[in-house]
């Protein structure tokens, strides 16, 4: 699938997920890894900032555990 070059909804909707992972994490998608196409098809695909978040923050600590 292919994405416009500029949505401005994509980025008010980043923006307010890196917001959250600020909070819970102390880094933003990209200081933690996160790939730039999982924000894209959570976006597009009409995935919440929540649930992102809960994606996110699952693969995150699932590797801290080991």
């Amino acid at each position: 699938m292919s994405y416009p070059l500029f949505d401005s909804g994509f980025t008010l909707w980043a923006a307010d997920l890196d917001a959250r992972l600020m909070e819970r994490f102390g880094a933003t998608a990209r200081l933690l890894g996160v790939k730039s196409r999982l924000l894209l098809d959570a976006y597009y695909g009409g995935d919440s900032i929540s649930a992102t978040l809960a994606r996110i923050g699952e693969t995150i600590e699932g590797s801290r555990r080991g």
